[in-house]
């Protein structure tokens, strides 16, 4: 039994290697992980087997000018997982190869909030997918990100969407008989910033989200803290008095919604579409610039909450408002210095891509088998 574990726990040290490493030897893979070459080559021709090695050809010779190492990697066309995230008015959609790198991502508007016809719409990319499939395995595991409260893969709360009884995971798991992981929409973000931003190097943060509501993703040494029942990150629903000492939830006023309605009250007339609301943030006049540190000073004041309450090493801000509004995350540091927050904060690049990348590296470590280890995902485009 001890032999066993044993193994397994060294087939996940040279998977890991693999996975890690752009080209690597099968000498360096040991001198890394401190097993002897003949423990190496025999993990190596069993991986190979299975279809997890790529070869690369030789690499340089030595300086000593001896013989060319043979180079290797994880094989990005093992298969594939469809990562699907279903917001307040949209379907995003990505695939990713077995190495994170992305395949293919697109929007679909889903405004009527029907479950049944998105699910519709994810059958149909996903038998997209699978004609245009070019990897040797196929599809591996469905992942979704929701702006919902979620536990143990079941959505609790649905703000947006009826589930009408219907049990997604068990759906999709049932439908294409492999693994189907449903996740809140803040945590994946966090893991998002574990795995393919930070690469480990930082063991606590927190990001703040910031969409049509707001919630938290928590890294706490490295693992997501989503506490009982998933109900860590809902922030939108904490219920503070407002500035007229009035009980008002969180969600009311920091929120893509509420920022754009102070803004048309503002100027007097309703902005018809957010690039309209954004045109006018990017150069506001004085009571619109009014409006705008407003809202900088209650996201700093946040972020200090979030600070005293989890410890963070960094402090993340996931939202289309940082991204499109010049000036906007400055003067969120600005206030936040004024309140006291300590630690780095950092406005992400990308706020359409974060969720469903957090979500495809949770589902990709499961089907490799690697769910508790330090692993650095790469992404072409490279958001921050």
């Amino acid at each position: 039994m001890e032999r066993d574990l044993t193994r397994l726990n060294n087939i996940k040290r040279v998977k890991q290697q693999l996975f890690n490493n752009a080209a690597i030897s099968r000498a360096d893979i040991a001198r890394n992980t401190g097993l002897h070459k003949s423990t190496i080559s025999s993990i190596f021709a069993e991986l190979d087997q299975q279809g997890y090695v790529a070869h690369l050809g030789r690499g340089n010779s030595t300086e000593g000018g001896g013989r060319k190492p043979e180079l290797f990697t994880i094989n990005s066309h093992f298969g594939y997982v469809a990562c699907f995230n279903i917001t307040y008015d949209s379907l995003f959609v990505m695939f990713l190869y077995a190495d994170g790198q992305e395949i293919s991502f697109q929007r679909f508007p889903a405004q009527n909030h029907d479950i049944l016809q998105v699910m519709d719409l994810i059958n149909r990319e996903l038998a997209t997918a699978a004609k245009n499939n070019d990897t040797e395995h196929g599809l591996l595991g469905i992942s979704f990100s929701i702006h919902a409260v979620v536990d143990q893969n079941k959505i609790i709360h649905s703000p947006y969407y009826a589930t009408k009884g219907i049990d997604l995971q068990q759906y999709f798991a049932d439908r294409y008989q492999v693994p189907v992981m449903i996740g809140n929409e803040a945590n994946l973000a966090a893991i998002y910033e574990r795995d393919y931003a930070n690469q480990d190097s930082l063991a606590n943060l927190v990001v703040l989200s910031i969409h049509r509501g707001p919630g938290i993703g928590v890294i706490a040494n490295h693992k997501l803290f989503s506490g009982f029942r998933g109900m860590v990150g809902e922030l939108g629903s904490v219920i503070i008095p407002n500035s007229r000492g009035k009980l008002q939830e969180v969600g009311d006023y920091i929120s893509v919604d509420d920022l754009v309605n102070r803004v048309s009250q503002t100027i007097g007339h309703r902005l018809s579409s957010l690039e309209e609301f954004y045109q006018a943030c990017t150069e506001p006049t004085a009571v619109v610039q009014q409006v705008l540190d407003g809202f900088a000073d209650i996201v700093a004041q946040t972020l200090f909450n979030l600070q005293m309450l989890y410890g963070p090493e960094r402090l993340f801000i996931n939202s289309p408002l940082t991204e499109n509004i010049p000036g906007l995350t400055g003067q969120i540091k600005v206030a936040a210095e004024k309140r006291k927050v300590q630690v780095p904060i950092t406005s992400i690049s990308g706020s359409k891509y974060v969720s469903l990348l957090g979500a495809g590296a949770l589902m990709i470590r499961k089907v490799i088998d690697l769910a508790e280890v330090n692993l650095q995902f790469q992404w072409s485009r490279g958001i921050g």
